[in-house]
């Protein structure tokens, strides 16, 4: 049987450590990126008349101070795009978009199809929503799993899930990876999958108190982990292996939704093991307590 509490320590750390590293980084940075949705911008539908390098079509875009724009082609064929430009503003885009791009590509003639537009206090609305759609979600696990069992596990589970979401926060920070309304859905998602694990696991605990009456909490939740971590191993690689695949095949418009959620299925895990079951104990009062 594997120790697996004897690392809860070093896991706390762990992760601490880089929460608190994603902290820096937000400062230094400025922040996380947003797509179009949380700021406002343009999104333009652009055919060519004959298939184009996205290579290209990118620089051009940059070189125009849209550094950060999204690029999805659209069909098999490289003559479609949907382009994201976060933060333009209406006046003379259409012109200056159309210019930089005749420049780059002479000889291809390009038609913008549409251009929608979201503007700047829709997307600071969005913003705000976000943020309480996902606090809304972890109060109502919390209330859940409170009211189905003891505030302990209902306290683990719900910690182990901000922790979770922090990562992922710090992981598209690091990478730079916009905040859009997929990547939003993704970490929601990705919440139910976590949740799913750490319920598992104190599902064994609490199966496991009422059997294992001579053996202290932390034996207990020793054995709970070992006993479920083949499940849990084989549906989190399951899992994990058909999003790697949607990210390295799903194009553009499908990386942020994959990425997110291989984040969120590994730390998951992880946090299942190492953040909600110290957590569970800290609040059983102490480790050897035998309420459940």
């Amino acid at each position: 049987m594997i120790d697996f509490l004897k690392y809860k320590t070093a896991g706390i750390i762990f992760s601490v450590s880089l929460i608190l590293y994603g902290v820096f980084a937000y400062f230094n940075q400025g922040g996380l990126k947003y797509g179009i949705d949380f700021i406002g911008g343009a999104q333009i539908t652009v055919s060519f008349e004959k298939e184009i390098d996205i290579a290209i079509l990118r620089k051009a875009i940059s070189e125009q101070g849209w550094q950060d724009a999204v690029i999805q082609s659209i069909g098999k064929t490289n003559k479609e795009f949907i382009v994201k430009l976060g933060g333009a503003t209406v006046e003379g885009l259409e012109d200056k978009f159309r210019d930089s791009v005749d420049k780059a590509t002479p000889g291809n003639t390009m038609v913008i199809k549409n251009i929608d537009w979201v503007g700047a206090e829709v997307g600071k609305d969005m913003q705000q929503n976000a943020i309480m759609a996902v606090l809304l979600s972890l109060l109502a696990i919390l209330l859940y799993l409170a009211v189905r069992s003891k505030f302990a596990y209902a306290a683990g589970a719900v910690v182990a899930l901000a922790h979770d979401v922090l990562v992922v926060l710090v992981a598209l920070l690091l990478t730079g990876e916009p905040m859009t309304l997929p990547v939003l859905g993704s970490l929601l998602a990705m919440l139910g999958y976590s949740v799913n694990d750490t319920i598992v696991i104190f599902g064994r605990i609490k199966d496991n108190v009422g059997k294992m009456k001579d053996r202290s909490l932390l034996d207990i939740v020793n054995t709970s982990i070992n006993q479920t971590l083949r499940r849990t191993l084989l549906t989190s690689f399951a899992t994990l292996l058909s999003v790697i695949t949607f990210y390295i095949l799903g194009g553009e418009s499908l990386k942020g939704f994959s990425f997110v959620m291989i984040v969120g299925i590994i730390f998951g895990t992880y946090s299942s093991i190492y953040i909600a079951s110290p957590v569970m104990m800290f609040f059983s009062k102490r480790a050897g307590a035998k309420s459940a």
